[in-house]
């Protein structure tokens, strides 16, 4: 054991490989080593030899201040979803933490300044079915139209829905369908008003220029359900015109 002010080390060299990779269950052929930085915050490694990656080497730590920071470097199978069956998705727009929280706050300092103008709501859809589930509110700045800001934003939305309703939707992650509403238009469409029409969105290799638009310049708002709650959902047309006449109050 070697000493270096108040850092400390203790390693167990691995006998199969020269690399070390995150997760997976203990083996005959996995050796573990701990490390711990000034005693305070343990660090688990896991070594083992794979036919895929005998050279990789990663390391996970039971707290870590940089746990939220996204590594542009890291193989895209960390943050892929394995149902996922749409195109490839850019780093920034994978459904993790700290892009959720980018794109939340980016919502909230768009919206405060531009208002329900510079916002919509998004429902999914799985393509086989008349209902459309309200999934969360999208802002965008100015400049950016919001064909635009959905498309940049939509394997981040889609999976959400998803996993906000994965009885309905989760198998088909990577094929739902996003429409778009007028911002703050829950209840118009609650009481099927037909001024307001829904409007089928495209993935950003669909939708030119999309590609173009910084992630600070649009933003996303993900409903979350509270205890019990069964999830805003409403019938459609394939026009975007609600499916049952409307409701007289």
């Amino acid at each position: 054991m070697i000493y270096f002010n108040s850092i400390f080390v203790l390693a167990i060299v691995c006998s199969q490989s020269n690399a070390f990779t995150i997760g997976g269950g203990k083996s005959p052929n996995t050796n573990q080593a701990i490390l711990r930085i000034a005693a305070s915050n343990p660090i688990i490694v896991t070594c083992t030899a794979t036919k895929h990656h005998p050279k990789r080497c990663t390391s996970t730590s039971l707290y870590d201040k940089w746990d939220d920071i996204v590594d542009d470097d890291e193989d895209d199978e960390e943050y892929d979803t394995p149902l996922w069956r749409g195109p490839p998705i850019p780093k920034d727009m994978k459904y993790n933490e700290f892009n959720l929280k980018r794109q939340y706050n980016n919502f909230i300092a768009i919206q405060s300044v531009g208002g329900p103008e510079l916002t919509n709501d998004i429902y999914a859809r799985d393509p086989d079915s008349d209902t459309f589930w309200f999934a969360g509110k999208i802002a965008r700045i100015s400049d950016v139209t919001f064909e635009k800001a959905v498309a940049r934003q939509y394997p981040l939305m889609e999976e959400h829905s998803a996993r906000l309703r994965p009885r309905e939707l989760f198998d088909k992650n990577g094929l739902l369908e996003l429409w778009a509403a007028p911002g703050d238009s829950e209840l118009d469409v609650a009481y099927n008003r037909p001024n307001v029409l829904f409007i089928k969105m495209a993935r950003a290799h669909e939708t030119e220029g999309a590609d173009d638009v910084k992630n600070r310049e649009v933003g996303f708002k993900g409903e979350i359900y509270e205890a019990g709650e069964e999830g805003f959902r409403t019938q459609r047309t394939e026009d975007g015109l609600p499916l049952k006449p409307e409701i007289q109050v």
